[in-house]
């Protein structure tokens, strides 16, 4: 079976405006949110913005029957892929 995608995480330094710009530019209705994360489901996807110190990180979740635990691999862009 083929790896699918199951979760984007961006994780970022400007998370208010992040939530400002999904909700009064784009029209999004945020159902899920803290101060400190929000999230938005789209097509059995979840993506999820988290704040952070650091500049803007991406990692991906996947499945994969074949997985028996989590492992992480990383990108030429650094974009860390996790693996389950």
């Amino acid at each position: 079976m083929n790896p699918s995608l199951k979760a984007i995480v961006l994780k970022t330094p400007r998370l208010k405006e992040t939530l400002s710009f999904f909700i009064d530019q784009l029209g999004f209705i945020i159902k899920e949110s803290s101060p400190t994360h929000f999230v938005i489901y789209t097509k059995g996807i979840r993506i999820l913005f988290v704040e952070s110190n650091n500049d803007l990180e991406i990692e991906l979740y996947l499945t994969q029957e074949s997985a028996k635990e989590l492992f992480v691999q990383e990108d030429p862009n650094h974009i860390k892929i996790i693996v389950s």
